[in-house]
């Protein structure tokens, strides 16, 4: 049966989870008076780190300031990564008994000094430094993913991971996107001229001319729907933020979001919240969340994990924002 629910707007105060419905909304200033329904300005950032969700793991103390990037694992045993003065931590729900989840919950020594990146693929991670990519987990030692090839050593400006059946990992270096696990094929219009990479149960390049490219990993999505890659018209052009979610997409456009793909569960059905003033955005595995310039956090589609739950610390100062099973919210 579909789980799907009626709109719903988070109050300031009020937990989602009593409100029931397809949409939570949350204001990510500081909290309105009675007397307007517009935030008052919010103080400056801090770099604190805020989740929610059923399975959420307990923030540690170095999370609470100076974080600077989040990226939350895509599985229900859930773990986050972490960034803060070019040093990575990770954080989660591991077994150290299993090999696999020892070696996700070991970060690598290279990663512990000037990354400026991070990205989580199921039992994967990733991280950049000085141009090169950096990985760790895997079932065993020696995993294509942490095969890195020698072109990813240097010059490399963005990673994304994802994962569905297998992690998707991908780099992009000069403008041209470089994928080295799994057989996810990059198109010929993707090896150039793309500017930003998102992957979840498939990929998406945005292309400097401000159009999307989706493609998926031979057998993950097996056939692949026409709806998830067939890019809708007005994705063609103007984008400026894309996310790949569990076999839906999402993607920013004059401060909207256009999504497509699979609805089972309402992903991709856009509230009137996400449609204007939209500064960023997250494509989860079942759930789609979106920020706005005047500080609203915007969850919308599947509660079964809680991601809509969203907890009044995140009303003030949101700066990033990243939902799979567990929700993060930077402030």
């Amino acid at each position: 049966m579909k789980r799907r629910q009626l709109l719903r707007v988070a109050a300031v105060g009020v937990p989602a989870a009593a409100l029931g419905g397809i949409t939570a909304t949350s204001y990510a200033g500081s909290r309105p008076t009675a007397s307007s329904d517009e935030p008052p300005s919010c103080a400056p950032d801090t770099g604190r780190v805020i989740q929610w969700g059923a399975n959420a793991p307990a923030i540690p103390a170095d999370a609470l300031s100076g974080v600077t990037a989040i990226s939350t694992g895509g599985s229900a045993n859930a773990y986050n990564l972490t960034l803060k003065n070019g040093r990575v931590s990770i954080w989660g729900h591991f077994l150290l008994q299993d090999p696999t989840e020892q070696r996700l919950s070991r970060v690598p020594v290279a990663a512990t000094k000037d990354v400026t990146a991070i990205a989580a693929a199921g039992n994967h991670c990733l991280a950049l430094r000085d141009g090169g990519v950096i990985t760790w987990g895997g079932s065993h030692d020696r995993t294509e993913v942490n095969r890195v090839p020698e072109e990813l050593k240097s010059g490399v400006t963005a990673i994304a991971g994802g994962v569905g059946g297998g992690p998707v990992c991908l780099a992009l270096k000069n403008g041209g996107v470089i994928n080295w696990a799994g057989d996810a094929p990059v198109p010929i219009e993707a090896r150039s001229g793309v500017v930003a990479i998102s992957t979840g149960q498939h990929c998406l390049a945005l292309r400097e001319d401000g159009s999307v490219i989706t493609w998926v990993r031979s057998g993950l999505i097996d056939p692949a729907p026409p709806s998830l890659l067939t890019v809708p018209a007005e994705a063609k052009s103007g984008v400026t933020a894309i996310s790949a979610g569990g076999g839906f997409s999402l993607a920013l456009k004059d401060g909207g979001v256009i999504a497509w793909g699979d609805n089972k569960y309402g992903q991709i059905e856009v509230p009137y919240e996400a449609q204007t003033d939209v500064v960023s955005i997250s494509a989860g595995t079942y759930a789609s969340m979106a920020l706005t310039a005047g500080g609203k956090i915007v969850v919308w589609a599947y509660n079964a994990y809680g991601q809509m739950d969203i907890p009044a610390e995140a009303q003030c100062g949101v700066s990033a924002i990243d939902c799979q099973y567990v929700c993060l919210a930077l402030a």
